[in-house]
C-alpha cells in the first residue's frame, strides 16, 4: 500500500470518530492534488470532514462554465458525487469500498466565474449496505441555495 493510500485511510478513521483539525484536513487536500485525481483537476478543497457530514469548496473557474457563462450543471452533480462519496467512506469505518450507485442533482441557481461553491453532504441514511446522502451547493458570498444533490451509495464490505 502506498503512503498515499495508507495516510488517506487513516485520515478517513480518524474523521469517523471526531472532526478533522486544520492540519489534517492540509494533509487530506495535499493528498488529493498530488494523485492527479478528479479534485485536484477542478480545484476542489476539503474544508470540514466529520463523522456523519463533509464540506468541500471550489472557486468557480472559466474553465468550469458553460458557453452562456454559467457553471456547468456536470460540476455540481460532480461536486455532490465527490462530497458525499468521501463522506460515506467515512461513514462506513475507512474500511470497505464505497461506490455511488445513484445521482441526483437539481439545479436551483447559476454561478459564474469568481463565485466560491461550498457544498455539504449531511447523511439521511446509514446503513449497512448502502447510504443515502443530501448535498447542498451554496453561494459561499450570499449563502443562496444553488443546487442539490442526492447521492445513494453501495457499502462493499470485502
Amino acid at each position: 500500500m502506498n503512503e498515499h493510500v495508507k495516510t488517506m485511510l487513516e485520515l478517513s478513521s480518524a474523521a469517523g470518530q471526531r472532526k478533522l483539525t486544520g492540519e489534517e484536513l492540509d494533509t487530506l487536500n495535499e493528498i488529493t492534488t498530488a494523485t492527479n485525481g478528479l479534485e485536484e483537476t477542478l480545484g476542489v478543497r476539503y474544508t470540514e470532514v466529520a463523522p456523519h457530514s463533509l464540506t468541500l469548496r471550489l472557486e468557480v473557474q472559466p474553465i468550469h462554465l458553460q458557453p452562456w457563462g454559467i457553471t456547468n450543471g456536470g460540476i455540481y452533480a460532480t461536486l455532490g458525487e465527490t462530497a458525499a462519496s468521501m463522506a460515506s467512506f467515512v461513514a462506513a469505518g475507512a474500511g470497505p469500498i464505497v461506490v455511488g450507485t445513484n445521482n441526483n442533482t437539481d439545479f436551483l441557481r447559476p454561478s459564474k466565474a469568481g463565485d466560491v461553491i461550498v457544498s455539504t453532504a449531511t447523511a439521511e441514511h446509514l446503513g449497512s449496505t448502502s447510504h443515502l446522502w443530501r448535498v447542498e451547493h451554496r453561494n459561499e458570498e450570499t449563502g443562496k441555495l444553488l443546487a442539490l444533490t442526492t447521492l445513494k451509495t453501495a457499502v462493499m464490505n470485502k
